[in-house]
């Protein structure tokens, strides 16, 4: 008591004689020492109100600590209570024993186990149902307890009639002894039991060895069908591996297939732009071709109206036939390149556009014969 506070000292002497106020101060001081709002009544004047605060105090530490007092040791206040108090005090002085060596060895929260708090709280859980539970049951047991007691009491303190009471022994003897003819009659029978339970034993054992040389003769008969149904079964196999190859192979072609026919695209719209290209140049060289005939047109007329020497006409005619020579190597250069895969429609164009220009060549080359001859 000393090393938890207690402001007397106690000692064995003090309860050598009943000491029922000293009893009462120190189970008062327990008492708030686990919970200091609890209310308890204090006063021990008299016989009833001494009861009431025993049953109080055991009630208290019964509910909050789980300690079961002996309530007739705390009444009696003598060395027999010594061993009551000593219940609490000692739960008292293992908390502050446990926590000094919890102090002492540094104790922190990261060094628990987590597995070992884990199976704590499950087991928590499964206590706090239990708990509501049987709280559950209790209500309805204080609940049916006012309608119960009366019915107990009366029972309790009605006189017995020994006549009812003989009467139900005899019943319930009675009952006793053709319980136990039944029981003997069974063990009789145990016998005649044991030879049917023989005889069935053996009539499954032959069943079974039947049914066993059955299965034997049935598993080394082959049936007529099976052959057939074995190479079927191969032939089904080899189909089927057949089946994912040929898918494989046509799955694999159909993507070559889409390759090459975009690799065709491609080029078809590379061969259209180079086309469009060419085009373009020879419809330059056309153009160049024109400038060039008009030149040589009004050259021609100069040269009607003011002959020159033979010597310069035949410079001028060499002249004339290296132009068109360097024209017709132009004009071969131009459809060599116009061979690269053009479309008929665009040959047919270039061909009347060729021809256009050589019908008009040849008029104007007649327009200007006639006016050199006038």
């Amino acid at each position: 008591m000393r090393s938890l506070g207690f402001h007397q000292q106690i000692s064995m002497d003090s309860f050598h004689n009943p000491n029922f106020p000293l009893v009462a101060e120190v189970l008062l001081w327990l008492a708030l020492r686990f919970e200091p709002d609890t209310n308890l009544p204090q006063e021990i004047e008299t016989s009833e109100q001494r009861v009431y605060f025993i049953r109080s105090i055991v009630e208290f530490f019964a509910l909050k600590t789980n300690i079961k007092l002996n309530v007739k040791k705390l009444y009696q206040a003598d060395r027999n209570t010594v061993g009551e108090l000593l219940k609490i005090t000692d739960l008292l002085n293992d908390a502050l024993n446990t926590k000094k060596t919890y102090d002492n060895e540094n104790f922190s929260k990261l060094d628990t186990n987590l597995t070992y708090k884990a199976n704590e709280l499950k087991t928590t859980r499964e206590l706090a149902s239990k708990i509501t539970q049987k709280g559950a049951v209790l209500f309805r047991s204080l609940e049916e307890e006012a309608e119960l007691r009366p019915i107990r009491d009366s029972r309790v303190n009605a006189a017995l009639d020994i006549n009812e009471v003989e009467q139900s022994l005899r019943t319930l003897i009675e009952k006793t002894k053709r319980e136990t003819e039944h029981t003997r009659d069974l063990i009789k029978n145990i016998s005649a039991t044991e030879a049917n339970l023989d005889l069935k034993i053996a009539k499954r054992r032959e069943d079974l060895e039947r049914n066993s040389k059955r299965l034997n003769t049935l598993k080394q008969v082959r049936p007529a069908f099976l052959e057939e149904f074995e190479d079927l079964e191969s032939e089904l196999r080899n189909l089927y591996q057949e089946y994912i190859t040929r898918q494989r192979c046509i799955s694999y072609l159909e993507h070559q297939q889409e390759q090459v026919a975009q690799a065709e695209l491609i080029h078809i719209q590379e061969q259209q732009e180079m086309a469009k290209k060419i085009i373009e140049n020879n419809k330059q060289d056309d153009d160049l071709k024109l400038l060039e005939d008009v030149n040589n047109e009004s050259f021609n007329n100069q040269f009607l109206e003011n002959p020159p020497d033979i010597s310069i006409k035949g410079r001028g005619n060499s002249a004339a036939t290296s132009r068109n020579r360097s024209m017709f190597g132009r004009l071969s250069d131009s459809e060599t390149d116009s061979d690269l895969m053009l479309d008929d429609e665009e040959d047919s164009n270039i061909m009347a556009s060729d021809g256009e220009l050589s019908t008009s060549r040849t008029e104007k080359l007649g327009s200007n014969h006639s006016d050199s001859d006038n």
